[in-house]
């Protein structure tokens, strides 16, 4: 576990309800998503600081593999050209799709027409709607319930009861997301600055539970409120930005496996180590850090975690020292440095460690870069965890590799249908190949005319940008061509194997210093 995501002391597990009546015959599947609250940038322990948090949360998002990402409201504290740039710009780098729901800081405490076309101008449709796996999710523009506009808050009530009619008629379990909490303690209560009123939330209520909502979500307590309204789940999550008692920063993973058995888990941010947001914790962040040294500056007060004690000094330094050199653009990545056992550490952020199988030989003092892993080319090879969907977004994989044999494999990625191999030595020559590729009819393998199988040490790549597949061979580029979308696939990785781990495809010679980058990168 990276100390960046220190969270497993702080996962509480919430129990699934029993959910208003679904039938058991819908056409779900089982996902994950996550749900963030007020990133509100420029509110919390200052602009910059906002900045990095969201930053934060979007690698985070980027390590758990999860569906996608849904942002409940207050996505900046003031609504201007620059906040919003920022806020697309950092979210831009999401893996995964992001759905965003309006809050009071985005519309407007009293939303008006003009506060409305702003908002739709910049960031599109303030309510709408999207399916996942059986499951419908509707986003929301609460403040249009909370303070009612003409013309506008009509309309969105039509809409919705006419979305929420479609999602029950083909028995298709609703999410609604939305900024404002429905209530905090009791459905009675009165109306005050966090909830809304008393008989549009009634309303809503009773509308909710006729149509097959399981859960409202939900932000702007900058607290944890967790309700059950007759099995349906209310959840205002934490936020990104400031709570009010000073606890974590964090977000929300969800776990839907039925539309009965549905559950959350807080997963805190840590301090924020990468100062200046490059994405590499290295010296610049250490000179940050000594220009605020005995300062109560909140950036880079990181120790003791997760508070701080209001001053930057040694501990700070001490930790971050433990952090050096980290990457955050990384999903994965293997050193293949072990001196024994059966375990390949992962040393990024995912921690998915990988399982040695067969029986290789590990070389401390033979890699590219210090260590290397000797497979035999008959059943050695090292399996991971799924690290990443080469589907949704662009990525990248470097290896080092010595020895091999033509038609022998690099590296692959399994499952069915769509499990192939990401880099391997074509089987007539030896020369890099790639086989990942699309669905279509006419989508084929891409081939260079670089041998890698003749004895000495090749860095080797592959990297998609959403456009264009580029092979890689000594940092130089061996062969590229534009590609339709790739295949979709959620498995995890064979390292020095084939796919289906046939015959043939066992890598026979070294290994070295794999690395998948959650983006498109150029050899480094």
């Amino acid at each position: 576990m990276c100390s960046k995501w220190v969270y497993l002391s702080f996962i509480v597990l919430v129990p699934a309800l029993a959910g208003p009546a679904v039938s058991q015959s819908s056409a779900t599947e089982p996902f994950t998503f996550v749900q963030v609250a007020d990133p509100q940038l420029g509110w919390g322990y200052g602009y910059d600081n906002d900045v990095n948090s969201l930053k934060q949360a979007v690698r985070f998002v980027n390590a758990l593999n999860v569906d996608f990402v849904v942002i409940c409201g207050d996505l900046v504290n003031s609504f201007n050209d620059q906040s919003i740039a920022d806020f697309k710009a950092i979210t831009s780098g999401l893996s995964v799709p992001c759905y965003a729901a309006p809050g009071n800081h985005d519309v407007g405490n009293t939303p008006t027409a003009l506060s409305l076309e702003r908002y739709r101008a910049a960031m599109g449709a303030d309510y709408y709607s999207f399916e996942h796996k059986g499951y419908t999710f509707v986003i929301a523009d609460t403040s249009l319930w909370k303070a009612p506009l003409a013309g506008e808050s009509d309309k969105q009530d039509a809409w919705l009861r006419q979305t929420l009619t479609a999602a029950h008629d083909k028995n298709s379990p609703v999410f609604m997301a939305g900024h404002y909490a429905l209530y905090i303690t009791k459905p009675d209560e009165a109306e005050e600055y966090y909830n809304l009123p008393p008989a549009k939330r009634s309303e809503l209520l009773a509308l909710y539970e006729a149509s097959g909502v399981v859960a409202v979500l939900g932000g702007h307590r900058h607290l944890l409120v967790i309700n059950d309204y007759k099995g349906i789940q209310l959840v205002n999550g934490e936020v990104t930005s400031r709570h009010f008692d000073g606890s974590p920063l964090g977000l929300r993973l969800w776990h839907v496996d039925s539309p009965t058995s549905i559950t959350h888990e807080f997963r805190p941010l840590a301090p924020g180590m990468d100062f200046n947001g490059d994405e590499i914790i290295d010296t610049a962040d250490v000179v940050i850090m000594v220009n605020h040294w005995l300062q109560d500056y909140a950036p880079c007060d990181i120790a003791p975690p997760p508070y701080g004690d209001g001053i930057v000094d040694a501990n700070d330094l001490i930790l971050l020292a433990e952090h050096l050199f980290e990457d955050y653009r990384m999903a994965a990545y293997w050193k293949l440095d072990e001196k024994s056992g059966t375990v390949a550490r992962d040393s990024s952020a995912s921690r998915a460690d990988g399982v040695v199988a067969g029986n290789p030989t590990w070389q401390p003092a033979d890699g590219q870069v210090d260590g290397a892993i000797e497979l035999d080319g008959i059943d050695d090879y090292v399996s991971t965890p799924a690290v990443l969907d080469p589907a949704k977004a662009p990525f990248s994989a470097f290896v080092w590799v010595k020895g091999g044999a033509p038609g022998q494999v690099v590296l692959s990625q399994t499952g069915t249908p769509w499990g192939t191999n990401w880099l391997r030595a074509d089987s007539l020559d030896g020369s890099l190949m790639t086989e990942l590729k699309g669905t279509g009819r006419w989508d084929r393998p891409l081939a260079s005319t670089t041998i890698i199988t003749d004895g000495l040490w090749h860095h080797v790549g592959l990297v998609w940008d959403g456009t264009n597949r580029t092979l890689y061979v000594d940092d130089a580029v061996a062969a590229t061509d534009a590609h339709n979308p790739l295949a979709i696939s959620n498995d995890g990785l064979n390292i020095g194997a084939g796919k289906n781990l046939d015959p043939g495809t066992f890598w026979s010679g070294l290994i070295d210093d794999v690395r998948i980058y959650n983006r498109a990168m150029t050899p480094q």
